[in-house]
């Protein structure tokens, strides 16, 4: 699977379910894992980078997913090199895939997590 892929399996749940109940996921090691319980207030993406921490990933390829605002999901694929990233928008008719160059709230890689 790569990162297009990915982001189509993510694109197929958001159709079915919509933006605003996706959970932040997470496949690695050919397990997926859904983060529940997140408690109110706390950012999903802050969230799901502590599960990678918490599970000893960051130095793993995994794919992930996660809403990063309101209508908006990242998906990424993270190796020891490099993390790649795409962005779904929920628009009034469907949704719209690009790829980002960065995503400024992504810290793994930068020190934290060394």
């Amino acid at each position: 699977m790569d990162l297009q892929e990915f982001t189509q399996l993510t694109l197929a749940v958001l159709e079915d379910q919509g933006t605003a109940v996706y959970a932040p996921t997470i496949i690695a090691n050919e397990t997926v894992q859904v983060i529940q319980g997140i408690p109110e207030g706390l950012d999903h993406r802050e969230a799901i980078q502590e599960t990678i921490l918490r599970l000893g990933l960051e130095q793993s390829d995994f794919f992930f997913g996660v809403r990063s605002g309101p209508g908006e999901i990242t998906t990424g694929f993270h190796t020891t090199a490099c993390t790649r990233f795409q962005c779904i928008s929920e628009l009034h008719k469907g949704f719209v895939v690009s790829d980002l160059e960065d995503c400024a709230w992504w810290t793994l890689g930068q020190g934290r997590d060394q």
